[in-house]
């Protein structure tokens, strides 16, 4: 797959899981986590299974693929969204969204630590360039408000579960090397999954099923999970860990766009220039906005 399309790939992947995000807002007051994330899995496995077997090979994991997806059901699957949930409980929506802009430079952080990857001085301003667009869209331009923010444990969990998140990207970079994306992100499900069952059977709630809720769960189980992780462990093994993390700073942007179109949500200015100026800081990182040097 050319670098072009797997950029793009990437950007659906951002839009799926802005689409995810808001629908599991809503679906939390219906079912508890645990239950979403059990029914979240297992729609993944059911919709993986006959697109492997129509498309490829039901691949058994390599020796060396084995503990990359075992890491990837345990800081993904498993530790990242328990400890997002959790952090609900206990600190505000505001301040998830500023700790999960974090999500990129994580990325980057392990991406440094673990494989090395060395970054130009114009990606790194990039980087925090993108981040600090993020905030503006968060606070809607009124960045004094950042420091009225109230912290609590929630925020400690959510910085955790950003680093697992990372981690996570890392091990699928290492899982893709020589197998399937789609198989990598089939077989991690499974093991979740198995992680998940003997924390899921004390909390398990069957929910009072209609319309709505049956259509969330499956918007979130199939598209924001099932392809959303697939494309991005494909993104992530054409070009890499890091570049495929930077566009997760689309998120909020694409999070708004949802709002307006099918919410009427009339985005503030300082969303719009929140916006911009993640748009610059993207273009930096991947070299698109070039300076030329005064003689």
């Amino acid at each position: 797959m050319s670098h072009l399309k797997s950029l793009i790939l990437m950007f659906v992947t951002s839009f799926l899981w802005a689409t995810g995000f808001i629908a599991m807002g809503v679906i939390l007051k219906s079912i508890n986590a645990t239950t979403l994330l059990f029914f979240r899995y297992f729609i993944v496995i059911l919709v993986l299974l006959p697109i492997i077997l129509t498309t490829e090979k039901l691949g058994f994991p390599k020796k060396e693929n084995i503990f990359p997806i075992i890491g990837m059901a345990l800081f993904n699957v498993l530790l990242m969204n328990l400890l997002m949930f959790e952090a609900y409980k206990t600190t505000t929506g505001t301040n998830i969204s500023v700790i999960s802009a974090m999500n990129p430079l994580t990325i980057a952080f392990w991406s440094f630590v673990i494989l090395k990857v060395r970054f130009k001085f114009i990606q790194v301003i990039g980087a925090f360039l993108a981040f600090f667009g993020v905030m503006v869209m968060v606070f809607k331009g009124n960045m004094f408000a950042l420091f009225s923010l109230q912290f609590h444990l929630g925020d400690v969990l959510m910085i955790m579960a950003v680093f697992s998140f990372g981690l996570s990207a890392i091990c699928s970079r290492y899982a893709t090397k020589s197998m399937s994306p789609l198989n990598a992100v089939f077989y991690s499900s499974i093991i979740g999954l198995l992680l998940l069952t003997p924390l899921s059977i004390g909390n398990f709630e069957w929910p009072e099923w209609d319309f709505k809720l049956m259509f969330l769960v499956l918007l979130v189980g199939v598209f924001s999970t099932a392809l959303a992780q697939w494309f991005f462990n494909i993104s992530i093994k054409n070009l890499g860990a890091a570049e495929s993390g930077i566009i997760i700073n689309f998120n909020p942007v694409f999070g708004m766009l949802i709002s307006f179109l099918f919410l009427a949500e009339i985005p503030a200015w300082g969303q719009l220039v929140g916006w911009a100026i993640i748009v610059v800081g993207t273009l930096l990182f991947y070299n698109k906005i070039r300076f030329r040097s005064i003689k």
